[in-house]
Protein backbone atom coordinates (compact mmCIF):
# COMPACT_ATOMS: atom_id res chain seq x y z
CA UNK A 1 0.00 0.00 0.00
CA UNK A 2 1.24 3.50 -0.81
CA UNK A 3 2.35 5.37 2.27
CA UNK A 4 0.96 8.89 2.48
CA UNK A 5 2.86 11.84 3.90
CA UNK A 6 -0.06 12.47 6.26
CA UNK A 7 -2.16 10.32 8.53
CA UNK A 8 -5.72 9.51 7.52
CA UNK A 9 -7.20 12.02 10.01
CA UNK A 10 -5.12 14.82 8.43
CA UNK A 11 -6.25 13.98 4.91
CA UNK A 12 -9.57 15.38 3.76
CA UNK A 13 -11.76 13.35 1.44
CA UNK A 14 -12.10 15.26 -1.80
CA UNK A 15 -15.74 14.37 -2.51
CA UNK A 16 -16.65 17.97 -1.69
CA UNK A 17 -16.83 20.42 -4.63
CA UNK A 18 -13.60 22.09 -5.71
CA UNK A 19 -14.89 25.55 -4.75
CA UNK A 20 -14.79 24.50 -1.08
CA UNK A 21 -11.14 23.45 -1.17
CA UNK A 22 -8.68 25.74 0.58
CA UNK A 23 -6.45 27.78 -1.73
CA UNK A 24 -3.43 25.81 -0.57
CA UNK A 25 -4.84 22.31 -1.24
CA UNK A 26 -3.99 19.93 -4.07
CA UNK A 27 -6.27 17.14 -5.26
CA UNK A 28 -4.38 13.88 -5.77
CA UNK A 29 -5.55 10.43 -6.81
CA UNK A 30 -3.54 7.80 -4.96
CA UNK A 31 -3.80 4.15 -5.94
CA UNK A 32 -5.71 2.01 -3.39
CA UNK A 33 -6.67 5.11 -1.40
CA UNK A 34 -8.63 7.19 -3.90
CA UNK A 35 -8.91 10.94 -4.29
CA UNK A 36 -7.51 13.01 -1.46
CA UNK A 37 -6.50 16.62 -0.91
CA UNK A 38 -3.13 17.54 0.53
CA UNK A 39 -1.63 20.89 1.59
CA UNK A 40 0.70 22.29 -1.06
CA UNK A 41 2.75 24.15 1.53
CA UNK A 42 4.42 20.82 2.42
CA UNK A 43 5.09 19.86 -1.21
CA UNK A 44 8.80 20.41 -1.98
CA UNK A 45 8.87 19.41 -5.64
CA UNK A 46 7.39 17.19 -8.33
CA UNK A 47 9.53 15.15 -10.70
CA UNK A 48 8.44 13.59 -14.00
CA UNK A 49 8.57 9.85 -14.56
CA UNK A 50 7.08 9.29 -18.01
CA UNK A 51 3.30 9.67 -17.76
CA UNK A 52 3.58 9.64 -13.96
CA UNK A 53 5.16 12.01 -11.50
CA UNK A 54 6.69 11.71 -8.08
CA UNK A 55 5.57 14.17 -5.39
CA UNK A 56 8.23 14.79 -2.74
CA UNK A 57 7.11 16.11 0.65
CA UNK A 58 9.07 18.01 3.30
CA UNK A 59 8.96 15.06 5.73
CA UNK A 60 10.92 12.93 3.24
CA UNK A 61 8.07 10.83 1.90
CA UNK A 62 7.06 10.64 -1.74
CA UNK A 63 3.97 9.63 -3.70
CA UNK A 64 3.82 8.31 -7.26
CA UNK A 65 0.74 9.65 -9.08
CA UNK A 66 -0.61 8.69 -12.50
CA UNK A 67 -0.64 12.25 -13.87
CA UNK A 68 1.93 14.31 -15.71
CA UNK A 69 3.58 17.53 -14.58
CA UNK A 70 1.51 19.32 -17.21
CA UNK A 71 -1.64 18.28 -15.33
CA UNK A 72 -0.43 19.63 -11.96
CA UNK A 73 1.33 22.79 -13.15
CA UNK A 74 -1.85 24.94 -13.52
CA UNK A 75 -3.13 23.72 -10.14
CA UNK A 76 -0.08 25.04 -8.29
CA UNK A 77 0.18 28.76 -7.51
CA UNK A 78 2.82 30.38 -9.71
CA UNK A 79 3.82 32.61 -6.81
CA UNK A 80 5.08 29.52 -4.95
CA UNK A 81 6.15 27.09 -7.69
CA UNK A 82 8.48 27.31 -10.68
CA UNK A 83 9.33 24.92 -13.48
CA UNK A 84 13.11 25.12 -13.82
CA UNK A 85 13.35 22.17 -16.20
CA UNK A 86 10.98 20.04 -18.24
CA UNK A 87 11.24 17.23 -15.69
CA UNK A 88 10.44 19.06 -12.44
CA UNK A 89 8.38 21.69 -10.64
CA UNK A 90 9.86 23.20 -7.47
CA UNK A 91 8.43 25.03 -4.45
CA UNK A 92 10.40 28.28 -4.12
CA UNK A 93 10.29 28.08 -0.31
CA UNK A 94 12.55 25.01 -0.31
CA UNK A 95 15.36 26.36 -2.52
CA UNK A 96 18.55 26.77 -0.53
CA UNK A 97 20.87 28.03 -3.28
CA UNK A 98 21.46 28.18 -7.03
CA UNK A 99 24.72 27.28 -8.72
CA UNK A 100 25.60 27.90 -12.38
CA UNK A 101 27.25 25.03 -14.26
CA UNK A 102 28.81 27.10 -17.06
CA UNK A 103 27.93 30.62 -18.23
CA UNK A 104 25.46 29.48 -20.90
CA UNK A 105 24.62 25.96 -19.72
CA UNK A 106 21.98 26.51 -17.03
CA UNK A 107 22.65 25.41 -13.50
CA UNK A 108 21.54 23.51 -10.44
CA UNK A 109 19.03 24.15 -7.66
CA UNK A 110 20.04 22.89 -4.24
CA UNK A 111 17.03 22.27 -2.02
CA UNK A 112 17.04 22.33 1.79
CA UNK A 113 16.57 18.55 1.81
CA UNK A 114 19.87 18.05 -0.03
CA UNK A 115 18.27 17.22 -3.38
CA UNK A 116 19.90 18.80 -6.43
CA UNK A 117 17.71 19.55 -9.47
CA UNK A 118 18.67 20.87 -12.92
CA UNK A 119 17.78 24.28 -14.33
CA UNK A 120 17.62 24.51 -18.11
CA UNK A 121 19.83 27.09 -19.80
CA UNK A 122 16.82 28.92 -21.25
CA UNK A 123 15.14 29.32 -17.86
CA UNK A 124 18.26 30.06 -15.84
CA UNK A 125 18.21 33.88 -16.01
CA UNK A 126 14.49 34.22 -15.22
CA UNK A 127 14.71 31.85 -12.26
CA UNK A 128 17.89 33.53 -11.01
CA UNK A 129 16.12 36.93 -11.00
CA UNK A 130 13.10 35.49 -9.21
CA UNK A 131 15.28 33.78 -6.61
CA UNK A 132 17.27 36.98 -5.94
CA UNK A 133 14.02 38.88 -5.44
CA UNK A 134 12.81 36.29 -2.90
CA UNK A 135 16.18 36.06 -1.17
CA UNK A 136 16.39 39.78 -0.44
Amino acid sequence: MTQLPYSQNQVHNSTSPVRHLPANALKVHVDKVGKITLPITDLMFLQAAGNYCWMYWKDGQRILVARTLKYYEPQLPDTWFIRPHRNCIVNLQYIERMLPIYPDKGGLLHLRSGVVLPVSRRRWLAIKKLYKRLDS
